[in-house]
């Protein structure tokens, strides 16, 4: 299990990483797997929409990892402004296509921004410290940032104790899996947020789980759909949310009154590129 953290903070870290090119984007994809994972990732996408909209509306909102971008192409349905980030080449063509603003770094955003989301993507980033630091920076004051990864207490880790899923799990792409406990004290010793909801979500119904403890693999939630009912999975998860057990957990935070670094360097950013723009739009104009 090299590279994942479940309670120290800011502990070792993987082989890969979201940052460096484990999931950038290296071979490409046809049309058809483009359109299946826009339609698998479809139900979480409306959740998180529906989660995060009263934050939303009519404001500047960067989704930070975005994928194929179904959060982001809904959100920008009420929100004023609409931006992601992503590393993945494949991504961001497909993206750009399609007529979204999409960069590859963070650093490269050339404002500041009311909502910051991160779906299933802070596992990925080492140095989470650092990484809470950046998003202040590009906050508003008074902004959001919502977080969302999976965790550590699982029940198919935790209670269960699925060999199968654990190694599913545990994988190097994944640096840091996060409990509860762990997280609030990692942000908490940041300083620069302050915690409004440390909630959960259970993304998976029974009958993925059924399928995990019977067979070893995901897809039971496909595949074993006589369990997929709604009465039964809204108790399940019940259940789980009561024992801290769900598969993910859900955060938002606001920016905190105390911050007080990033606001004026990214002014100096963008009158830096702005100069840089103007000398080239004058140079142009002096070579005719």
């Amino acid at each position: 299990m090299k590279g994942i953290n479940k309670c120290d903070i800011c502990g070792g870290e993987g082989d890969n990483d979201y940052e460096h090119g484990f999931m950038n984007g290296k071979s490409e994809m046809s049309k058809e797997e483009i359109q299946k994972r826009i339609d698998e990732c479809k139900p979480d996408d409306l959740r998180r929409i529906d989660m995060v909209r009263p934050w939303c509306e009519n404001r500047n909102v960067l989704d930070f990892g975005c994928g194929f971008g179904g959060f982001l192409k809904g959100i920008s349905n009420c929100a004023k402004t609409a931006e992601g980030v992503e590393l993945s080449l494949t991504e961001r063509k497909y993206l750009q296509s399609i007529g979204l603003s999409v960069q590859d770094h963070i650093e490269n955003c050339e404002k500041r921004f009311d909502v910051i989301t991160l779906f299933h993507v802070f596992e990925h980033l080492s140095s989470p410290q650092k990484w809470l630091n950046v998003f202040a920076k590009f906050l508003t004051d008074g902004g959001f940032l919502f977080i969302e990864v999976p965790n550590a207490n699982d029940v198919l880790l935790s209670l269960y104790e699925n060999q199968n899923f654990a190694d599913f799990t545990y994988w190097s792409a994944h640096l840091y899996l996060y409990t509860k406990n762990s997280l609030t004290r990692l942000i908490e010793e940041n300083g620069n947020f302050e915690i409004e909801l440390a909630g959960q979500v259970q993304r998976y119904p029974i009958s993925n789980h059924l399928y995990w403890l019977a067979k070893g693999r995901p897809g039971g939630h496909k595949k074993w759909q006589i369990f997929n009912q709604k009465k039964l999975n809204e108790e399940y998860g019940k259940v789980l949310e009561q024992s801290c057990l769900c598969d993910t957990l859900f955060y938002r935070l606001k920016k905190s009154k105390n911050f007080q670094g990033g606001c004026l360097c990214i002014k100096i950013l963008m009158l830096l590129r702005k100069s840089v723009a103007i000398i080239k739009a004058i140079s142009r104009l002096q070579k005719k």
